[in-house]
């Protein structure tokens, strides 16, 4: 049994400079502040649904480093006749759901309190924890300090979301939408935080724009490396 999946990593750094490699799940992972606004110009705060990604934006207004447990649920089409060995269950092509954790950090204040990451769709399902169905109990965040330069955040306490994942099934967001995990702080609560959702519809989005086209750069980089693996 195999499902097919194609791999792309790209990093913005601090310094925006653009790395490459071969880690992620079909995600791209940008640093908005810098990619939207390096040459000027406006650009939209969605993909748009030719692009075929969803955005998602995770936002830390706190003054503390945190690290965003962040899991995607996509589908996987099972094909048997990809089949090695004959360990498939399966006689027939059928849909099954797969869901992939991303750890990725932030840091207060600056242009370091947020990052992105840019997914192929389709998307069934996004939010915080390792296991989506339990975002009240398992950990969406881990607060703590964190070295800036390394990237590395010496992990203090995890602490529950405390939110739904967004489900496109039911209509929470769509290809080309952007998603925004925010957190702020709130006495009272675990942690000291409170984590908001928001959803930037595409359709919301202006038809024209001036300056780089970010969604589309990536989509070109995106096809040229699968054209090489093949």
């Amino acid at each position: 049994m195999r499902a097919v999946s194609k791999k792309l990593f790209l990093a913005v750094l601090a310094t925006g400079v653009l790395t490459a490699g071969g880690c992620g799940e079909d995600a791209t992972f940008l640093n908005p502040a810098f990619v939207n606004y390096s040459q000027g110009g406006v650009i939209p705060l969605t993909p748009g649904a030719a692009s075929s990604f969803v955005l998602v934006r995770l936002v830390n207004r706190t003054d503390n480093a945190i690290e965003f447990i962040l899991t995607v649920e996509r589908e996987a089409i099972v094909d048997p006749a990809e089949d090695v060995g004959g360990l498939s269950d399966v006689d027939e092509a059928e849909v099954r759901y797969e869901q992939e954790t991303f750890r990725l950090s932030t840091f207060p204040g600056g242009l370091t309190n947020e990052i992105g990451i840019l997914l192929q769709c389709p998307v069934v399902r996004v939010g915080l924890g390792e296991n989506l169905n339990f975002p009240t109990q398992d950990p969406g965040l881990y607060i703590g300090v964190g070295d800036l330069y390394s990237g590395q955040i010496v992990q203090g306490f995890g602490v529950p979301a405390g939110v739904n994942p967004l489900d496109s099934r039911v209509g929470n967001f769509a290809c080309g939408d952007t998603l925004i995990f925010e957190v702020t702080e709130q006495t009272g609560v675990p942690g000291n935080v409170q984590v908001k959702t928001f959803v930037l519809p595409a359709a919301t989005q202006p038809d024209t724009y001036t300056g780089p086209d970010t969604f589309n750069n990536a989509r070109i980089l995106l096809e040229r490396q699968f054209g090489d693996e093949e």
